[in-house]
């Protein structure tokens, strides 16, 4: 039996844990080959605020106004009661209304799974977007939703003089920190996951107006009116590559964020094909021949497309470094090391047997031990690790779609 454990250094760490062991048990994030951080970098440039394990945009909304119900109790009840185990509450009691206020075919409700049980929702709205309310400005604070909610805490607990409790100046500061469109004291009441018109507006200037977001995609699409276009009834269900190519094709779009995207979707391509051959190695493990010619048929392929492309340029890994770590992100020596090194073997045109054992290195070095290459997976093992990026695109599609149709009620 195997278990997982960290160094507890803060509380912002643990909230980082957390989110990975949840994405973790999302499709395709298998991450054999390390490349995890440069997708990750390149997805807090173009898509900052957003993560995989967000469902729909209200939980922008219905997060924040549980902070500030919170903060609008009496103070005594408030020594009697933290944060933490109000919003505990609270999200139970919300996930239970949502339910019974959509269509069983509503999709995206947090907790809809674990609703009338003892358990009450397992992954939190207010961490799976917390990430998010700081990056759009929702709520102002640099702290981890641990770090925020002992903070309130403290300032609760802290002795006031007499007659004082109602206009105390720690208690108004924390108000002012979550930002809303307007106060409703019994929203809870008739809560729908769709946004309403007044909500969405609110999103669309937050997401248009925070300085630090402003060249992302969705700000983007959203400064220059492009949203429906992109996520509208007829617009299909665009992949990142088609979004890619259609921002190439809009003049609105800043060159910043058209640069970005363009070095993103190379750095997806040119390391896909690594991921190919690994999932080559895997068929011939478990003796699978037909898989095994077939992806090197996909092998192929991709290289000769790498090459039309002009994927493995000079400067192609310096490029794909650069745009991604431009926002602070830090890429670790292997995976940057593992990246020139492909690109350098493609670029050379070295025999294929070179790239697998380039393959086969970076797992051991990466894995170990529990490297799936090490395991026979049966006749017909499924694709194995990641394909095609898409940096969180999928989620941030749905987001939008949402803004967008409340901003139209």
């Amino acid at each position: 039996m195997s278990s997982i454990g960290w160094v507890d250094f803060s509380s912002t760490d643990r909230e980082k844990v957390s989110q990975i062991l949840a994405m973790l048990q999302e499709p395709g994030t298998l991450d054999e080959l390390g490349i995890g951080q440069i997708r990750d970098a390149f997805a807090d440039q173009l898509f900052p605020g957003f993560s995989t394990i967000q469902t729909r945009a209200k939980y922008f909304i219905t997060v924040p106004r549980i902070i500030r119900d919170y903060l609008a109790l009496d103070v005594r009840i408030q020594r009697r009661t933290s944060l933490r185990d109000y919003m505990e509450s609270q999200e139970n009691e919300l996930a239970r209304i949502l339910v019974d206020s959509s269509d069983p075919s509503e999709s995206g409700i947090i907790g809809s799974e674990m609703v009338g049980s003892e358990q009450g929702v397992a992954r939190k709205p207010s961490s799976v977007y917390w990430n998010g309310l700081r990056q759009f400005g929702i709520v102002n604070t640099s702290k981890s939703l641990a770090e925020f909610s002992r903070e309130i805490g403290q300032t609760q607990l802290a002795p006031r003089a007499a007659g004082h409790e109602e206009d105390d100046s720690d208690a108004m500061k924390h108000r002012s920190v979550v930002h809303l469109d307007v106060f409703e004291s019994d929203w809870m009441s008739d809560a729908s996951i769709h946004l309403s018109e007044s909500e969405a507006q609110f999103l669309i200037d937050k997401l248009t107006h925070t300085p630090s977001i402003r060249n992302s995609v969705v700000s983007q699409i959203l400064i220059h009116g492009l949203a429906w276009e992109l996520v509208g009834d007829s617009a299909g269900i665009l992949t990142f590559p088609e979004l890619v190519a259609w921002v190439k094709g809009s003049a609105d779009v800043s060159q910043s964020c058209r640069h970005t995207l363009e070095l993103a979707d190379e750095f997806s391509e040119a390391i896909k094909g690594a991921h190919i051959r690994f999932n080559i190695l895997i068929a011939r493990n478990s003796g699978n021949a037909v898989l095994e010619a077939e992806r090197e048929e996909l092998f192929s392929h991709w290289l000769e497309q790498s090459r039309k492309r002009n994927l493995f340029s000079a400067s192609s890994v310096d490029d794909w470094l650069q745009a991604a770590t431009s926002g602070g992100a830090r890429v670790n020596v292997n995976a940057r090391e593992f990246l020139r090194q492909w690109h350098e073997a493609i670029y050379q045109k070295k025999p294929v047997r070179s790239l697998d054992r380039l393959v086969e290195s970076r797992v051991q070095k990466n894995k170990g031990r529990r490297s799936v290459l090490l395991k026979n997976l049966g006749e017909a093992p499924n694709w194995q690790g990641m394909d095609s990026l898409s940096y969180r695109w999928p989620t941030a599609r749905i987001i939008l779609k949402d803004v967008v149709r409340g901003a139209e009620c």
